[in-house]
C-alpha cells in the first residue's frame, strides 16, 4: 500500500536532486546510504528549486537547514539544537536573526507553498 504524497516528501526529493550534481564553494557531500535511496522526480525537484531560489536569503537559508544540509551540518543534533545552530549560521551569514518563532513560520510557509503549488 502506497501513501500520499506530501511537501516533506516534495522537499527531500529536491534535497536528492541538490545532493546529485557537484558541489560548490564549501559545501560538505552528503552521501545518501544505499537502502535510502529513493529515485529523483527532476521536474518537480526544478520547480521547486526554483521556489526556493525565490526567497529571501535568510528564508531560503531556513529551507536548506532543514533539507539539503540537515544531515550534513546539523547531523546528530535534536530538532531544537539543529534549528538553533541554523539560526547562529543564517544570522552569521545574513545579518538577520530569526527567532525560534520565525524559523518556524519560515518553515512552514515555504512547505505550505510547495503543496498548494504542487499537489
Amino acid at each position: 500500500m502506497s501513501r500520499e504524497v506530501d511537501a516533506d516528501d516534495l522537499l527531500w526529493n529536491w534535497a536528492r536532486w541538490c545532493w546529485s550534481g557537484e558541489t560548490v564553494g564549501n559545501m560538505a557531500r552528503h552521501i545518501v546510504d544505499a537502502d535510502d535511496y529513493l529515485p529523483i522526480n527532476h521536474n518537480l525537484a526544478k520547480v521547486v528549486d526554483s521556489m526556493h531560489k525565490g526567497l529571501p536569503h535568510h528564508e531560503g537559508m531556513v529551507i536548506t537547514a532543514e533539507y539539503p544540509q540537515k544531515n550534513a551540518m546539523f547531523a546528530d543534533l535534536t530538532e531544537k539544537k539543529r534549528q538553533s545552530a541554523a539560526r547562529k549560521w543564517i544570522g552569521g551569514v545574513t545579518g538577520v536573526w530569526l527567532t525560534e518563532v520565525e524559523y518556524k513560520l519560515y518553515l512552514g510557509f515555504f512547505k505550505n507553498e510547495v503543496e498548494r503549488r504542487l499537489l
